[in-house]
């Protein structure tokens, strides 16, 4: 007797969960350029002094060492935590937009965005729970680099197949 309820209870919450799912996919692919745009954060965690020309390079000029400070520490991994998936949506936009994209370069980007997400996790729980900073300091190092080659691969994507956005792009990242 209890089997087909838990049956039927299991079966309502994945038909909830995927009508759910669905609508947020279609809030996300509603929004505009603008509006995706606004809720990127503010560069002004020192992404700067990590890469000479974040946007073209994606050489990382700093050492774990010193990648903490140079990153104001905990502001610095979460902005990065919060922009990677808003410069996926930025990504699909471009993609939806565009003409001939690159599909493997698109899922490149979506790669980089949960590595991103992944080591800024492990380098803040590293932080909070052990008492050196140096499994902390490898995963920001880590983060950084990865975010740095998405930025430049970004740029590329977007100015390769989206050209008519590209120059609110550089006014948004810049």
């Amino acid at each position: 007797m209890i089997m087909p309820l838990l049956q039927v209870i299991l079966a309502a919450l994945l038909v909830s969960y995927a009508a759910f799912w669905r609508r947020q996919q279609a809030r996300r692919r509603a929004k505009s350029w603008n509006s995706i745009v606004s809720q990127l954060r503010c560069n002004d965690w020192g992404i700067e002094e990590i890469s000479e020309r974040f946007l073209y390079k994606s050489e990382v000029q700093v050492t774990p060492k010193d990648v903490w400070q140079r990153i104001q520490g905990c502001k610095g991994l979460w902005a990065m935590y919060k922009n990677s998936p808003i410069l996926v949506q930025l990504a699909d936009y471009a993609a939806e937009h565009g003409e001939g994209v690159n599909v493997e370069m698109l899922e490149g980007l979506r790669s980089d965005a949960f590595q991103i997400r992944l080591c800024v996790m492990l380098a803040l729980a590293q932080y909070v729970l052990s008492a050196s900073s140096v499994g902390a300091s490898v995963n920001a190092h880590r983060a950084v680099a990865t975010y740095s080659t998405m930025m430049v691969n970004l740029t590329a994507f977007i100015q390769e197949y989206s050209t008519s956005l590209f120059p609110s792009y550089l006014d948004a990242v810049a």
